[in-house]
């Protein structure tokens, strides 16, 4: 009898201990807020989530999907999102405007070589070349949003006035519309949804601008403020830490990575098949985010931005 109540208490006992080893780890899990738009290229996350990734660095992180992006600087600074997939341009802009946002991990890196974004012309709207685009409309999802950075810098080098387009503001899913009902010309975006609008009988030749625009230009990173990432250090460090391991996920299972991004933002199988994915990269440099800063300067759209290095916590 002494020997069954002694085994009964040191199982309780360990019950015990377990129980309390857990609430300690989950105590431990730094809370987090991901905000990402519903684009492959920021699949990266939600790779961290489903693999554990992110767990294993002491991370319980949530996602939340948001389609534009444009109100994802605000909610870092009040701290309802505490890390936010953020263009590169915009980073630079809401910094230039009076926001404390730093990169917590780079996103991906541009080739010359990239075909899934491009100007994807009207099946009618006869332009074949650079210099047709003159006097014409190109829809484009945010008026001075990284796209729309970029378009403008392809012309510039192409030796195309910008100025002399008029782009029209839309998002990504009306733009497909838009070039069908014939309200623009043409439209800049990536894939899934410039597939969509290079459809037959809706488009017709497609620009890929990446071959005529600097190398190796980080199109997005995560950010957060840095009051965040000062108070959280080892978080932000993590964060960085389980993306290069959804990373090498991604690199070694794309059907599945495609699948963990069609269960987050709801996109049917036989599209998923036909994405692509850009080269992703955490690694980002001062340099590279100075690639941004001249291309904007020619457009003339910073007023106070000082230096790239501000953009990195120390």
């Amino acid at each position: 009898m002494r020997n069954a109540l002694s085994t009964l208490l040191r199982t309780a006992l360990a019950a015990l201990i377990v129980q309390l080893a857990l609430i300690s780890f989950a105590t431990a899990q730094t809370k987090i807020t991901i905000g990402v738009p519903p684009v492959p290229e920021f699949v990266l996350p939600m790779i961290a989530v489903e693999q554990g990734y992110f767990r294993d660095h002491g991370i319980d992180a949530t996602i939340k999907i948001i389609p534009g992006g444009q109100s994802m600087p605000a909610a870092l600074q009040s701290d309802s999102l505490q890390i936010a997939a953020l263009s590169t341009a915009s980073l630079i802009q809401v910094t230039d405007s009076g926001l404390d946002l730093v990169i917590v991990s780079g996103g991906a890196i541009a080739s010359v070589n990239d075909t899934n974004y491009g100007i994807v012309a009207g099946a009618n709207s006869g332009i074949v070349k650079s210099e047709d685009f003159v006097g014409k409309k190109i829809g484009t999802p945010g008026l001075g949003s990284f796209f729309h950075i970029m378009a403008r810098e392809w012309f510039r080098r192409s030796g195309v006035d910008w100025q002399r387009i008029t782009f029209v503001e839309s998002t990504f899913p009306q733009l497909a519309d838009l070039l069908k009902a014939r309200t623009v010309d043409a439209v800049l975006s990536t894939n899934p949804f410039l597939q969509r609008a290079a459809a037959p009988g809706i488009g017709g030749k497609i620009f890929y601008i990446a071959a005529n625009l600097p190398d190796r230009l980080p199109p997005f990173v995560y950010a957060s403020s840095r009051a965040w990432a000062d108070a959280h250090r080892e978080a932000a460090a993590g964060f960085k830490l389980a993306l290069d391991k959804a990373i090498a996920f991604e690199q070694s299972d794309l059907p599945a990575t495609l699948e963990i991004f069609g269960k987050y933002v709801k996109m049917p199988p036989e599209v998923l098949k036909t994405l692509t994915i850009n080269k992703l990269d955490t690694d980002v440099t001062p340099q590279q985010v100075q690639l941004w800063v001249d291309m904007m300067d020619k457009q003339d759209m910073l007023r106070n931005f000082k230096s790239p290095e501000k953009l990195f916590p120390k």
